[in-house]
């Protein structure tokens, strides 16, 4: 994956997120925590859609009435992203499988969710290619937080 990498700031990028969340899904709460001017160097329209991937799947798999929350930060030298949304419990068996491409879970399938399977592949793909990492963290009932890191050069 060739990848034209210039400054680029999180803080802008994801403020321009959270509006988009305002306008697509305004019956969801809000909540975000974004720290200003981090800054990272990587291509612009790719780190954008690792967001909009993340903010999208926030969105699809939310509860009824329930809520995003966004948290943006410098620690040492990586800025850290954690999105987390109101949403039914990831089994085990489907957690470690969310990155594989293709890869639905029996929940999401039941749902009847639009997808192929492909979007969180992609996004640890790009984060990876900028050396950053994707993950999930550790369950939390009702709730799902991916977690994006990415170095500060």
């Amino acid at each position: 994956m060739s990848i034209y990498k210039k400054e680029v700031n999180m803080s802008i990028l994801l403020g321009e997120m959270a509006e988009d969340i305002k306008l697509l899904a305004p019956n969801l709460g809000l909540e975000t925590n974004i720290a200003e001017n981090l800054k990272v160097q990587g291509d612009r329209d790719l780190l954008a859609q690792v967001l909009q991937n993340l903010i999208s799947n926030a969105i699809k798999y939310n509860l009824p009435n329930g809520w995003i929350k966004i948290q943006a930060y410098q620690e040492k030298k990586t800025v850290v992203i954690r999105v987390s949304n109101a949403s039914l419990d990831i089994p085990a068996s489907d957690r470690e499988y969310l990155f594989y491409r293709f890869y639905r879970g029996d929940k999401v399938r039941s749902r009847q969710i639009e997808g192929i399977g492909l979007g969180l592949s992609l996004a640890r793909e790009i984060t990876r290619a900028h050396n950053g990492n994707l993950i999930i963290e550790p369950a939390i009932l009702s709730q799902t937080t991916f977690l994006l890191t990415l170095l500060i050069k």
